[in-house]
């Protein structure tokens, strides 16, 4: 499976649920998956639905990772703060930076 395939299929998600962006991110977004890669779908908006999630993971015979930015985001900004509290030095690298530095949006 290539990207564009990807994109492809993702883009019937949008036709179901309006309140979403997807991206994509990992190996595929870096063109960089091999045979045992799976799918790291971006997911920004509508607060974590599992229905979403379920009908994203039936679109594809190969395992997909559905991450949740909002969730990230906050996650991420808690331990930024908590860092900053206790003189620590921020995680630059923390997933969610990373994620949104390579996801690929659709």
């Amino acid at each position: 499976m290539q990207l564009n395939d990807i994109i492809g299929i993702l883009k019937q998600v949008y036709n179901k649920y309006d309140n979403i962006k997807l991206g994509i991110a990992g190996s595929y977004a870096n063109n960089a998956q091999n045979t045992s890669s799976d799918i790291d779908v971006v997911i920004e908006g509508d607060s974590m639905r599992v229905d979403i999630v379920d009908y994203i993971k039936s679109l594809f015979d190969i395992t997909v990772d559905v991450l949740w930015v909002d969730l990230m985001k906050k996650e991420d900004e808690a331990l930024d703060r908590f860092a900053k509290e206790n003189r620590l030095p921020i995680n630059k690298y923390s997933a969610y930076k990373t994620i949104m530095q390579e996801v690929r949006w659709i």
